[in-house]
C-alpha cells in the first residue's frame, strides 16, 4: 500500500512518531510530507499516489478537487474526532473510507476548558502579566462553587467537563443535538432546552462537533440571551460562534470574559487578533489535544485504523455509507 501523511506541520509523526511509522511501513511504503503545502494544489499533488491517508492537522480541506487528484485512495485516518475538513458525502460517493479517533483526548480538552474557565474567572494571565511588569494589582472574579454551568455539547469530552465542574461544587446543564437522559444523568447533567441553557448558564462551555447545523450557531441572538457577566469557553470550533457577536458582547462588557482555544483563521494571525484588546481573554493556540498522554493516543489510534482496515475490520469508520 502507498501510505501518506501529507500535513505533518507543525512536525508530530516525524518527530515523535517513529515506532508508528514502523508499523506502517510493515504494510508498505510511507511518505510524510513535514512541511505545510502552499495551497491545494499542493496538496492534491501530495496524495495523489495515495492509497490510505494519514490527516493530522485541520487546516487540511479535501473537498472533491483534493480528493479527484488520488484516484486510488481508499482510506482517510483522521486525527482526533473532528472531520469537517473532509467531504464525506464525497469520499462516500468515491468509496473512501473515513475514520477518525474518538476519545484520545477526552481528558486533556475537558482539563483544558475548566483551566480556560478559572483562568478567565479569576484573570490568572492577566495578573501574572500585571506581575511580571511591577505592578501589584487585584482582579475581583467570582467563586465557581454554586455557579451554573452550561454545556452546548454532551458528547464525550462535554460529559467529561460535567463531571469536573461538578467536583467544583458547580450545577451542571446542558443542551445537545442528540440528548441521551441516560448519560447525561451518569455525568450529572441536569437536560434543558436550548436558550434555558443560554439564560441560566454562568459560564458556557461548547463541546459540539462542526457541522451545517451547528456553524454560527451561537450568534449575537444567543449571546444577548446570556445573563451580565457569564463567561465564554470555546474547545470545540471557532466557526460555532459568531466571532463579530463575540466580541461585541466582550466590547460591551456583557461579558465577564472568554476562554478560546479555536480560532478562525488557525494560526491566528496577530495582526487580526481582536481578542488582545481584552485582558479578560485568555487565549491558547488549539492546543486541547496536546498533552504527553493525548499525544501518545494520537500517533497510535489513526495507525490502528489503518491496520485494522488493511486487515479487513475497519474501525471507528464515520462514512457508514
Amino acid at each position: 500500500m502507498n501510505i501518506v501523511v501529507p500535513d505533518d506541520y507543525p512536525p508530530f509523526y516525524s518527530v515523535s512518531g517513529q515506532a508508528e511509522l514502523d508499523r506502517l511501513r510493515a504494510h508498505g511504503e510511507v511518505t510524510v510530507h513535514d512541511t505545510r503545502f502552499a495551497d491545494t494544489i499542493e496538496l492534491g499533488g501530495r496524495i495523489a499516489p495515495a492509497e490510505v491517508v494519514i490527516n493530522v492537522r485541520a487546516y487540511s480541506r479535501f473537498d472533491s478537487a483534493v480528493l479527484a487528484a488520488a484516484p486510488q485512495l481508499k482510506l482517510i485516518s483522521v486525527v482526533g474526532t473532528g472531520v469537517d475538513n473532509v467531504d464525506v458525502a464525497e469520499c462516500t460517493r468515491r468509496g473512501v473510507v473515513v475514520c477518525n479517533t474518538p476519545g484520545v483526548a477526552t481528558a486533556s480538552v475537558a482539563e483544558l476548558a475548566i483551566g480556560l474557565m478559572l483562568s478567565v474567572a479569576r484573570m490568572i494571565p492577566a495578573s501574572d502579566r500585571a506581575l511580571r511588569g511591577g505592578e501589584w494589582r487585584h482582579w475581583e472574579g467570582p467563586e465557581l462553587a454554586g455557579k451554573t454551568l452550561g454545556l452546548l455539547g454532551l458528547g464525550s469530552i462535554g460529559r467529561q467537563v460535567a463531571v469536573l465542574g461538578r467536583g467544583l461544587g458547580m450545577r451542571v446543564i446542558g443542551w445537545t443535538f442528540h440528548p441521551d437522559p441516560i448519560r447525561a444523568t451518569a455525568a450529572g447533567v441536569e437536560l434543558v432546552g436550548f436558550e434555558q441553557l443560554f439564560r441560566q448558564a454562568d459560564v458556557l462551555s461548547i463541546h459540539l462537533r462542526l457541522s451545517p447545523h451547528s456553524t454560527a450557531l451561537v450568534g449575537e441572538k444567543e449571546l444577548a440571551l446570556l445573563k451580565p457577566g457569564t463567561i465564554l469557553v470555546n474547545t470545540a470550533r471557532a466557526a460555532i460562534v459568531d466571532q463579530k457577536a463575540l466580541v461585541a458582547a466582550l466590547a460591551s462588557g456583557r461579558l465577564a470574559g472568554a476562554g478560546l482555544d479555536v480560532h478562525d483563521p488557525e494560526p491566528l494571525p496577530a495582526e487580526k487578533n481582536r481578542y488582545l484588546e481584552f485582558d479578560n481573554v485568555v487565549l491558547t493556540p488549539h492546543s486541547g489535544t496536546v498533552t504527553r498522554e493525548a499525544n501518545l493516543r494520537s500517533l497510535r489510534e489513526p495507525v490502528e485504523n489503518v491496520v485494522a482496515f488493511l486487515e479487513g475490520r475497519p474501525r471507528n469508520v464515520v462514512s457508514p455509507a
